[in-house]
């Protein structure tokens, strides 16, 4: 009888982790731990290009075991910086840097980051994980609404 259960138990555990697992968004997962500001994005201009980090396409991946869609909308919080050519607008998951945005397209953004460094808040925007030509992961964020 106790195998028998242990059995049932098994097969039950299994069928549990089937299931999370066919339901699992592809992630990444993205951890806050306060309320961000959510950027208003505005899908019928064309997304900003993010240049990634050499490193950013393991944080780009998948947290799950199947192959990565052809494209996915994520959640990204983006950061104010000081580049070369400006004040840019840096583009992260949790703690991991994926890259940053021209000078020219952080300059849309830096008035929500100003609106949201006063308030104390993190600022989340949507970002679109596609492939580029060549077959790598690429990144693109939907641009602001406009004010």
């Amino acid at each position: 009888m106790s195998d028998w259960l242990g059995g049932l138990s098994s097969r039950w555990r299994k069928a549990v982790h089937d299931i999370k697992e066919q339901f699992q968004m592809p992630g990444p997962n993205m951890t806050l731990d306060r309320e961000p500001l959510e950027i208003r994005y505005d899908h019928s201009r064309p997304p900003a290009d993010v240049i990634l980090d050499p490193d950013a396409q393991h944080s780009l991946a998948p947290t799950w075991n199947r192959p990565a869609p052809d494209f996915s909308e994520i959640f990204v919080m983006l950061a104010e910086a000081d580049g070369d050519d400006g004040k840019n607008v840096e583009i992260y998951i949790n703690e991991d840097r994926l890259g940053k945005l021209a000078a020219a397209d952080s300059a849309e953004f830096l008035t929500i980051l100003a609106t949201a460094r006063a308030v104390g808040k993190p600022v989340v925007g949507v970002a679109i994980r596609d492939r580029d030509a060549h077959g790598r992961g690429a990144l693109h964020i939907y641009r602001p609404e406009p004010s």
